[in-house]
């Protein structure tokens, strides 16, 4: 049998990786008014999952490069200020009962808010990471993306800071948190 080359995966523009994740999200989101209230508990478990690894994932890949363009620091807390009222709203839909009514009407709100932080991103965010990094940058970004969205929480953790140090500190003691949670749950 002959040797056959190896071939190593490239690393995904960044800007590309996240717009699959918005589409995703919207898809995810959309799907809702689809789930009987019995199901709601299983279907918030991944969106919170989903929402929660790429906005850890932004919060120690990408907004510290956008803090290095010109206006990117307000840029950078805008977006993160819009992650965190979501955070928020996923940690306060875990403390009521996915059948309920209430529940029904933060999920719309938690919806809104996602979208219209997906679109202000995709609108200035990503432009301005474009304008400021080149092809190769952004892939290799790309990779540290997946990464960190790979070992993120899984839960919402809205008094954990968003910034590093302390996001990257704390990031992967939130997810082994988690994890532990989450195996505790299915036992």
């Amino acid at each position: 049998m002959a040797d056959r080359p190896m071939t190593t995966r490239s690393a995904t523009d960044v800007v590309e990786l996240l717009l699959a994740d918005h589409q995703a999200a919207k898809s995810l989101l959309g799907r809702f008014d689809d789930v009987a209230p019995a199901g709601r508990a299983d279907y918030f478990c991944e969106v919170a999952t989903e929402l929660v690894r790429h906005e850890v994932a932004e919060e120690q890949v990408v907004y510290p490069v956008i803090r290095r363009a010109p206006g990117g620091d307000r840029e950078a807390d805008t977006r993160i200020a819009e992650q965190s009222s979501a955070e928020g709203i996923l940690a306060d839909m875990e403390k009521l009962d996915p059948s309920s009514a209430e529940f029904a009407r933060r999920f719309i709100t938690l919806r809104q808010a996602v979208l219209a932080h997906a679109t202000s991103e995709e609108a200035t965010t990503f432009p301005l990471l474009i304008e400021i990094e080149d092809e190769e940058s952004r892939r290799a970004l790309g990779g540290r993306y997946e990464h960190a969205k790979s070992t993120a929480p899984t839960h919402p953790h809205p008094h954990a800071p968003d910034t590093p140090p302390g996001n990257v500190i704390l990031g992967p003691v939130a997810a082994l948190f988690d994890k532990v949670r989450d195996a505790l749950k299915s036992i």
